[in-house]
């Protein structure tokens, strides 16, 4: 794989309260302190469709920042500078999900804007970005060429009102064991945990966040693993490049979006299946993947069946087409499985085609795949596959059973067989 850097630095930091640990509930009206890491950037191989290798070094230093790192009345000025039509429009959609997730607002300005700090999106060679404002007037977020998609610049932006990578948290050894063998010793800083003293945890851990690196990130062979779920089910998984619920609950928290629906003094939404209400409309939920309607009771609307299983196995092809209407991100599909209240659903389902196995197959299932949603917390991002050539077989109690396919390009199909026991 060929290695790419550049001159660009990324800083990175994540508010805490001073008596925070991992497990204390966020507090925003406490002093924060913040962690501050300088990077040499470049482009990691999952979040491009070009052959460019690992991020480049960092020096790791610690400083006490206060809540002025967040962008006051969730307002972020942004303008638009020397990036391909394709980046602006990634940029456009990423924007448009944030706001309708969230309170934060980008809201365009001028390259000449002067009242406060403002974001410029821009290409530097790499994609990177500041985390939080950094109160130096006009700050980049650079997206070159190869900063593939949507998932991509909400990464980014994501950086710029304050998040910081999920295999960074303080928790992280309790969901990752790291292969130094594998990694250059240059790049060993990147995998530094930081002080749970320093740093808040939001959300849960969530291998399919948006802010996660693949399996492969920073590797010094073609390849090579340099960290592995604890459960081995989730490597692909890990660099998704699909926003998900915890992703945007984390801005919610950090930004105090929810005190809209808190403080309103009129009935909100009574959110099914793990949804919370949306903090620009409270008569409406923000659900998570596999779950639709104003309640987040119903299967959501487009590609996709109901089907409905009895004690018998019963057969389907799920596919999905891509839309080119979809450009610039994904193409989803959402069945559900639904059987008897109380009834056990049994799903054996595997690909297709060897070919277009082949052609999906990477870390982070980035051109396409399945996710079904088999675990307990409905939030929560399950495992995905992309890459298996042997059927897998799950059990779960959870009915009716969501199930997402979804593609960037290919056509994909799976066999699917279902029943309840």
């Amino acid at each position: 794989m060929e290695r790419f850097s550049d001159d660009s630095r990324c800083i990175a930091w994540m508010p805490v309260s001073e008596s925070s640990t991992a497990e204390t509930p966020y507090n925003s009206s406490n002093t924060l302190h913040f962690v501050t890491t300088v990077t040499e950037c470049a482009i990691p191989y999952y979040r491009t469709h070009s052959n460019f290798g690992s991020l480049g070094r960092r020096k790791v230093r610690q400083v006490q920042r206060d809540l002025s790192y967040r962008w006051p009345n969730n307002m972020v000025p942004y303008f638009v500078g020397n990036v391909t039509s394709n980046i602006k429009k990634s940029v456009r959609m990423a924007i448009e999900e944030l706001h309708a997730w969230t309170c934060i607002r980008f809201q365009n300005v001028n390259e000449r804007y002067s009242n406060g700090d403002s974001v410029r999106i821009v290409d530097l060679g790499s994609c990177s970005s500041p985390i939080g404002r950094q109160q130096i007037g006009k700050q980049d977020v650079s997206l070159t060429k190869n900063c593939w998609g949507m998932g991509t610049a909400i990464h980014e932006l994501m950086h710029a009102i304050g998040i910081e990578h999920t295999q960074s948290r303080s928790d992280r050894n309790r969901y990752l064991d790291i292969l130094a063998q594998n990694i250059d010793q240059r790049d060993l800083p990147n995998f530094e945990l930081l002080s749970p003293r320093l740093w808040a945890n939001l959300v849960p851990y969530d291998y399919g966040s948006v802010m996660h690196y693949s399996a492969d990130s920073f590797s010094n062979k073609d390849d090579e693993q340099t960290m592995l779920p604890k459960d081995r089910t989730f490597i692909e998984t890990m660099g998704s490049m699909i926003p998900n619920f915890y992703d945007f609950d984390q801005i919610n928290q950090y930004y105090n979006c929810y005190d809209s629906c808190r403080n309103s003094g009129e009935q909100v939404a009574n959110c099914a299946n793990g949804g919370i209400p949306n903090p620009n409309n409270c008569q409406i939920c923000n659900c998570p993947m596999g779950y639709g309607g104003d309640l987040c009771d119903q299967r959501p609307e487009g590609c996709g069946s109901t089907l409905v299983a009895t004690d018998r196995w019963q057969k389907q092809k799920m596919t999905v087409r891509f839309s080119k209407n979809d450009d610039q991100y994904f193409t989803f599909c959402n069945s559900w499985v639904v059987g008897p209240a109380g009834q056990t659903i049994q799903v054996i389902y595997e690909i297709t085609s060897e070919s277009t196995r082949r052609q999906i197959c990477s870390f982070g299932c980035y051109e396409g795949g399945i996710e079904v949603k088999h675990l307990e917390d409905p939030r929560i991002t399950n495992d995905r596959d992309c890459c298996l050539n042997t059927p897998l077989n799950v059990t779960t109690t959870v009915n009716p059973l969501p199930v997402i396919i979804y593609t960037s390009g290919a056509t994909v199909t799976y066999d699917f067989s279902y029943r309840y026991l």
